[in-house]
């Protein structure tokens, strides 16, 4: 069932349903996941409550939503996840890591050369925040968990590895893919990890590029969201893309007409939509209750993420070590221009909360072309290193093959990490 909450009738569906005549919600009445999705121009910022009261983030908009936030009663952030290093994306998670505590912080490991992108990452380091790498995973918070899908290998820009995250909270599953464009949208469905979903964040603002109808047949939503700008030079959402989502959904929201738009998740599969700032107050406060932002209890005795391996399709890393480190390879160009090598690396992230000798340890690609990491080289607990092809200066947290050629194959390698003493301890395969 869908309810649409109008600004005029949410005194009166604060206690009982238009279409049902029932109350909606009471004491003893399940609390719904909610998802509320800020308007912020064109750009994306998403918040996620669970029904315990803690906070996802997904992205923060161009600039900063501490205004939404406060709005919101957000005091601090479980989890924060950058889809994506694009401006319109992580511009605003400057201010919101100063001014709200975060936990945990997800983003796809693919550096970008943008000084938003490098003081942001300057900005987490020296909060200390737990840094997590976009692998394959799910993190589970209260009573909501969230996959984190495979990201294509080999993939240039951005949008196309945009970290893609699957919500569920019993039957309500909600799909969230940052810029996502046709080529990382195929590779999911390539991977088997595109499900039948109720609400769809859609990809890339609505672009033509952000959606194919065979996804769409496999996601099957029932809601459509789109955050988008009114103003946007882009021409979103395009026509097409309007058209493809309302052939599959009942409803297409969209930001820059609706304004914040926020959808609540049941866990019988059943969703609400909440449309505009005040209507969301309302119902909040009157029909779902007044909840505790401030709680800190989970499944997990600490107040912490709880991590779960789940046997989510990607591509395939053995070792002695697979599960304290893991090793993705993106093999960004072909070219054998030096100026251009540096868009092809390897992140090598330490899962374990201790740090990490790799000291003399070496990096080698099928070939045997291998880096050998500086006597002293180490990677702090539940942080990462990366190894870029071409030239530049070791700082401890990026290293430099100083090659003048490129190493990883774009149709398939195999990287391969060995400890001082020669022993193989992590072997990364993709095609």
């Amino acid at each position: 069932m869908t309810v649409r909450f109008m600004l005029a009738l949410v005194a009166s569906l604060a206690a009982t349903s238009s279409v049902s005549g029932q109350a909606i919600a009471g004491p003893e009445a399940p609390k719904p996941v909610v998802i509320t999705f800020l308007d912020v121009g064109q750009g994306d910022a998403t918040v996620i409550r669970t029904p315990s009261g803690r906070v996802v983030m997904i992205d923060a908009g161009r600039v900063s939503p501490l205004r939404q936030l406060t709005r919101l009663g957000v005091s601090e952030i479980a989890l924060l996840i950058a889809t994506h290093a694009h401006a319109d994306h992580i511009g605003g998670l400057d201010d919101v890591l100063t001014a709200r505590p975060v936990d945990t912080y997800v983003d796809n490991g693919t550096p970008h050369t943008t000084e938003t992108y490098r003081e942001l990452m300057a900005h987490i380091e020296r909060l200390d925040v737990r840094y997590l790498q976009a692998v394959p995973r799910t993190l589970i918070l209260d009573e909501i968990s969230l996959d984190i899908l495979p990201l294509p290998p080999s993939m240039e820009g951005q949008n196309n590895r945009s970290v893609g995250v699957i919500l569920r909270y019993g039957e309500f599953l909600a799909f969230f893919s940052g810029d996502s464009e046709r080529p990382e949208l195929e590779f999911w469905q390539g991977r088997g990890v595109v499900e039948d979903v109720t609400l769809l964040k859609a990809p890339h603002h609505g672009a033509v590029n952000g959606f194919t109808y065979s996804f769409l047949e496999e996601a099957s939503p029932e809601v459509v969201v789109i955050s988008v700008g009114g103003t946007n030079p882009y021409g979103h959402p395009r026509p097409e893309a309007l058209a493809a989502y309302s052939s599959f959904a009942d409803e297409v929201l969209r930001t820059d007409r609706d304004g914040t738009v926020t959808v609540l998740g049941f866990s019988d599969g059943r969703y609400e939509t909440v449309l505009g700032e005040d209507s969301y107050d309302q119902v909040e406060l009157q029909s779902m209750g007044d909840w505790d932002l401030n709680q800190l209890g989970s499944e997990d005795e600490s107040g912490e993420l709880e991590l779960i391996s789940r046997m989510l399709p990607s591509n395939q890393t053995t070792g002695s070590m697979e599960h304290v480190l893991t090793l993705i390879v993106n093999a960004g160009t072909n070219s054998q221009d030096a100026s251009n090598l540096n868009a092809e690396y390897v992140v090598i992230e330490n899962h374990s909360p201790t740090s990490l000798d790799i000291g003399m340890w070496q990096l080698c690609d099928l070939s045997s072309r291998c880096f050998r990491f500086p006597a002293g080289s180490k990677i702090d607990g539940a942080r990462r290193v990366v190894v870029y092809t071409g030239y530049g200066a070791t700082d401890g947290v990026s290293f430099f093959m100083n090659n003048g050629n490129a190493v990883w194959n774009d149709n398939g390698d195999e990287a391969r990490l060995f400890d001082a003493g020669g022993q193989e301890v992590l072997r990364y395969v993709y095609e």
